[in-house]
């Protein structure tokens, strides 16, 4: 305990300057271990210097916040090392030096005293570096940064170092004390620097050292201490610095052996590197793929306008409603910077349904300084989501192209994605571009093959202005449906969909490709609206007039707001339409909390009857004959026509009410059943 307050104190008095982050070959800036800068009058050999006060709230976010979550500073060491070794390398390529140097980062543990080293043959320090780069937390907005964290109960880790880049002082939460060993290349001095809990620290020279530097990290006991197990040291490299590019060895064993396969030249890897790298990346993500293969594979490199190494893979494994339920906040993506992880869980660089996909996405341009908690309105992050859609939607367009087969494979596991990006989006032009992506079975193409909604534009007739679709259980159902008739007899194509998820989403489109998409009963509503007024109006028999009245007062206001005869040759005793469009009626059915008929209400029914089927005609009779039973019959016929548009509440009832009617119908001296 006492420990952890002298680093508080320590904490608390670090110099505030504004970070700069040098790039890998800016030689001139060789902070390699300190993400920030500070300043200090110059000190003497084997002199101590005492940190700078800086603000006390802060301080005190960073030390609770760095006292939370331990593991990370391997990560910050480890990346710091990856610093000083690229910088040595870019020196070394800038002056055409013809070097065998084996750049490599060494991790030794030691775990009986507690302790865990960091070695790097990169640029290495001088005395000045030391002095100038001994890191400093905050920035000239830290304190508007506190007032925003004062009324939170827990600020991230990753906040902290993102904002105030105390990468290297993340080590001071698990230590006793720190000793940095380092010498610059080009110079024949070493230097010692040391921290031993306290609020000051110090630098001396020292002979015999070798380019680079050495970390000495003297772990406390209790928690921290886990850290000098070689074990922990490989889970968390596996989990923040896998892909490295330099080797990192633990105890002088390897550990990432796989390379960042997504920085190569997509020729050059093979499909035996991808299914290993798969692998790999499913241990993190997704432990139930770990035995999978991706079934599509997306790498995409470019360095304009920004630079991006991507590589995602659709794994084959079909998703189930469930697991696409309780995946909606998870992300199977990884963002890097450099190679370096600063996202496992970047649910915010692609859209959220294509959270189906795994992989990693690795950017130069992203700040280093940027919090690693994704800050959502960074510009570079906003521009790499829109480049990434675009990316995926345009493979996906062309995999359909090129192999419908296997397309349609993978549409069956993973369309409900697409169905999501269609509703939640809320520009029309991303909704239509993954509309793109959705299939349908057709009226104008045999049962089972599917046709997207870019190829029905595409064979629309030429006076054709509207997409028309009919949502439907079954296709049988479909192409015996009164509301599909009148496309049949005119010709016209009708998409079918089958799932309710179909519908939802070609309601949220409304349009695709400046053409309005519309449901069958819509465009049947229209067209047989007029031919019902006209033939009401003709209608000279009174029997069925009379018919047409007391079907309207025996079932109700409520279910029939208004009643027509179907002046449309049809194979069905009665149709129904709604003024509101049928497919948001159903959708309004299917998620409102409404009682019995309440929906009915609200929409407005219109019963269309067909004067000259079999079933009306014997209505007509039955009515006055047996007004019991023809109210059973009438009732029946209706929710028939419910059903037959999904409009159907609750069906229990019509089982009592069948069978009562074939009880009537079977009766030994009914007159119905008498010639």
């Amino acid at each position: 305990m006492a420990s952890r307050r002298g680093i508080i104190v320590l904490l608390r008095s670090l110099h505030r300057r504004p970070y700069l982050m040098p790039s890998p070959c800016n030689i001139a800036s060789t902070a390699h271990f300190f993400r920030t800068t500070r300043s200090a009058s110059k000190p003497t050999m084997a002199e101590s210097f005492e940190f700078q006060a800086e603000t006390k709230n802060l301080l005190d976010i960073v030390a609770k916040s760095l006292y939370s979550d331990q593991e990370v500073f391997i990560r910050e060491l480890i990346s710091n090392a990856s610093d000083a070794l690229e910088k040595r390398r870019c020196k070394h390529l800038e002056t055409n030096e013809d070097t065998n140097i084996a750049y490599e980062i060494k991790i030794t543990t030691d775990e009986d005293a507690r302790l865990i080293i960091f070695e790097d043959n990169g640029i290495g320090m001088d005395k000045k570096d030391l002095v100038n780069f001994l890191g400093t937390i905050a920035k000239s907005d830290s304190k508007k940064f506190v007032e925003e964290q004062s009324t939170q109960n827990r600020v991230s880790t990753e906040n902290i170092i993102g904002q105030f880049g105390v990468g290297f002082y993340s080590a001071f939460m698990v230590a006793n004390n720190v000793v940095v060993k380092t010498r610059k290349e080009g110079s024949d001095k070493g230097y010692l620097w040391k921290w031993n809990g306290g609020t000051a620290y110090s630098v001396e020279e020292t002979d015999s050292l070798p380019v680079g530097s050495r970390i000495e990290v003297t772990l406390r006991a209790g928690n921290a201490a886990e850290f000098a197990k070689k074990d922990k040291v490989v889970e968390v490299i596996n989990k923040y610095s896998y892909f490295t590019t330099l080797p990192i060895t633990v105890n002088g064993e390897r550990v990432n052996t796989v390379d960042a396969i997504w920085t190569m030249n997509p020729k050059e890897v093979t499909s035996e590197m991808h299914d290993t790298f798969f692998r790999q990346l499913a241990k993190t993500h997704s432990p139930h793929l770990v035995n999978d293969r991706p079934q599509y594979t997306i790498h995409y490199k470019a360095d304009a306008p920004i630079n991006v190494r991507s590589l995602l893979y659709v794994p084959s494994h079909n998703v189930s409603q469930l697991e696409f339920a309780s995946s909606a906040e998870q992300s199977r993506v990884s963002l890097y910077a450099r190679r370096v992880l600063i996202k496992s869980n970047a649910k915010d660089l692609l859209p959220r349904y294509f959270r189906f996909l795994v992989g990693v996405i690795d950017s130069e341009d992203i700040p280093l300084n940027l919090s690693r908690e994704m800050l959502q309105m960074d510009a570079v992050l906003v521009k790499l989501r829109q480049i990434l859609t675009d990316k995926v939607v345009s493979y996906f367009v062309n995999e359909m192209k090129k192999d419908r087969i296997k397309y349609k494979e993978f549409y069956n596991g993973y369309s409900l994605y697409f169905k999501e990006g269609v509703c939640t989006e809320n520009d029309q032009n991303v909704k239509e571009q993954i509309g793109s992506l959705l299939l349908f079975e057709s009226s104008n193409l045999k049962a089972g093959t599917l046709t997207s909604l870019d190829e029905y534009v595409d064979r629309m007739q030429k006076d054709q202005n509207e997409i028309y679709y009919l949502f439907s259980p079954s296709r049988q159902l479909a192409e015996h449906s009164p509301y599909y008739e009148m496309f049949k007899s005119e010709n016209k194509e009708v998409l079918f969909a089958y799932d309710a998820a179909d519908e939802v989403c070609l309601l949220a489109m409304q349009q695709f490709r400046m053409k309005s998409i519309k449901s069958a009963e819509n465009w049947t509503r229209i067209e047989a609206g007029g031919d019902s007024q006209t033939a009401t109006i003709t209608i000279r028999d009174a029997d069925k007039k009379e018919l047409l009245d007391w079907l309207k007062t025996t079932l109700g206001s409520v279910k029939v707001n208004d009643i027509k005869s179907l002046g449309t040759t049809s194979e069905h005793p009665c149709m129904i339409t709604v003024g509101a469009e049928m497919g948001a009626a159903r959708h309004f059915l299917r998620v409102g909390q409404v009682k019995d008929t309440e929906h009915l209400a609200f929409l407005k029914p219109t019963l269309h009857i067909n004067l000259s089927h079999p079933i009306i005609s014997a209505l007509i009779k039955l009515h006055k004959s047996e007004p019991a039973l023809a109210t059973l019959v009438a009732e029946q016929i209706y929710d028939n026509a419910l059903i037959t548009c999904g409009l159907m509440k609750d069906s229990s009832k019509m089982v009592d009410r069948v069978n009562r009617v074939l009880s009537e119908l079977l009766k030994p001296k009914s007159s119905i059943l008498t010639p």
